[in-house]
């Protein structure tokens, strides 16, 4: 207890300390609540209202001060005993040490009030604590608007991606409903086959029965046997039709069910605040490609490189393009489809620097084809085994030595 008598209350430190300590250790709430208990009414006041009557009690000992002060002094109880034992060594050295070593940590605040407030710190660590705690404000305020800026940019692509999936869910809907009503003319279909089968078996008994055959009965028949025959042509087309629409059906869900998970992707890239490739900036001129002279430059990896793939799923060729394009390289593409565009595909080859094949969306002759006309202009090819976009993005934007994709 005795080692406590050397550190400061919180209104006897440097006055240019106390907003720093303040600010770094009681949240908005914890303001808020402190003039609560000491009877003042904060429900009409704003966040920086708090802090400013707050800072107005810490000239002198009173009770909002003195609330102040506990809290404080109860988070920052094991780094004052940390700092009194490195200054009851004399070890001034270690002080700073350990100033550095939590700073680089993200822990300022109680340390801060740990150092500033013992009566032993010499002046020139104090100055360099202010002088780094101010630089940092300014620090976080700008990553702070940063994020801010992705974060809206990203809503906004979320936004858009949540009006084309509900658009999806509404074919979705009315291919259902298509189905079901398919289903029920199925139905209706074949119970009027079963009468006509029955009224047919009816009119052969009573045929059999009455010798000779009346002709007006013949024609009876026979008009009979046409009807259920066009009646059954009418079946079989309706079961055609209903497949079909299973086959859309299916095929809408998968599609679906991929651009949601992509969609899902792209959001935590945005949410976590490091991804900036999406970051809209003109690109800069590169005198050779693939080798940009900027080392802050943010398309490095792909800058004035000409990209070509082949393959993928086709609906999704714009994002493709769009990850490519804001990296800084130039975008070509071919559906994977080799008919009669062999020459075509041979060109693009060619031309490009980097050839990006996912094997999940391509014929077996395709990834043949593009492997031996990298071989033989010697272009870099890179084999992905999903078609998705962090697949892509992770194949020709993150560093090799981050992360290695087949």
């Amino acid at each position: 207890m005795d080692a406590m008598k050397c550190f400061l209350n919180i209104w006897e430190i440097e006055r240019n300390f106390k907003c720093p300590v303040i600010g770094a250790m009681l949240s908005v709430d914890k303001h808020k609540d402190i003039l609560k208990k000491c009877g003042w009414d904060v429900s009409a006041l704003k966040p920086y209202q708090y802090h400013a009557y707050l800072m107005g009690c810490m000239g002198d000992e009173n009770a909002v001060s003195i609330k102040t002060n506990n809290y404080i002094r109860h988070q920052s109880g094991k780094y004052m005993k940390q700092i009194a034992s490195l200054f009851k060594k004399k070890d001034a050295k270690g002080v700073r040490a350990l100033w550095n070593d939590y700073s680089a940590r993200g822990i300022i605040g109680p340390v801060m009030y740990a150092i500033v407030s013992h009566t032993d710190t010499d002046v020139e660590l104090l100055q360099d604590i202010h002088g780094e705690v101010h630089m940092l404000s300014h620090a976080n305020m700008t990553e702070v608007f940063n994020i801010r800026r992705r974060l809206e940019t990203a809503d906004q692509t979320l936004d858009r991606e949540k009006s084309k999936s509900c658009e999806k869910s509404k074919k979705i809907r009315d291919l259902v409903s298509q189905l079901k009503q398919a289903g029920k003319e199925k139905d209706s279909f074949a119970e009027e086959n079963t009468r006509l089968k029955k009224k047919l078996a009816e009119l052969e008994t009573q045929t059999a029965l009455q010798q000779p055959l009346v002709p007006d009965r013949n024609q009876n028949v026979e008009h009979l046997e046409q009807a259920l025959s066009c009646q059954r042509e009418e079946a079989l087309r309706t079961e055609r039709e209903r497949k079909q629409l299973e086959i859309q059906l299916f095929s809408a869900r998968n599609e679906n069910s991929m651009l949601r998970e992509e969609f899902a992707q792209i959001s935590s890239v945005f949410a976590a605040g490091t991804d900036d490739i999406y970051t809209c900036r003109e690109p800069e001129t590169c005198p050779v490609p693939g080798s940009c002279p900027n080392a802050d430059c943010p398309r490095r990896r792909l800058c004035a490189r000409r990209i070509f793939m082949i393959g993928g799923i086709t609906k999704m060729k714009s994002y493709y393009r769009q990850i490519v394009e804001n990296a800084g390289g130039e975008f070509d593409y071919h559906d994977g489809y080799l008919k009669n565009s062999n020459e075509d595909l041979a060109a693009k080859v060619r031309r490009c620097d980097v050839v990006v094949c996912p094997v999940s969306c391509n014929s077996h002759n395709a990834c043949l084809k593009v492997k031996h006309l990298c071989t033989r202009y010697n272009k870099e090819l890179k084999i992905l085994n999903s078609a998705s976009l962090s697949a892509v993005t992770q194949a020709l934007i993150v560093p090799d030595d981050a992360v290695s994709i087949n």
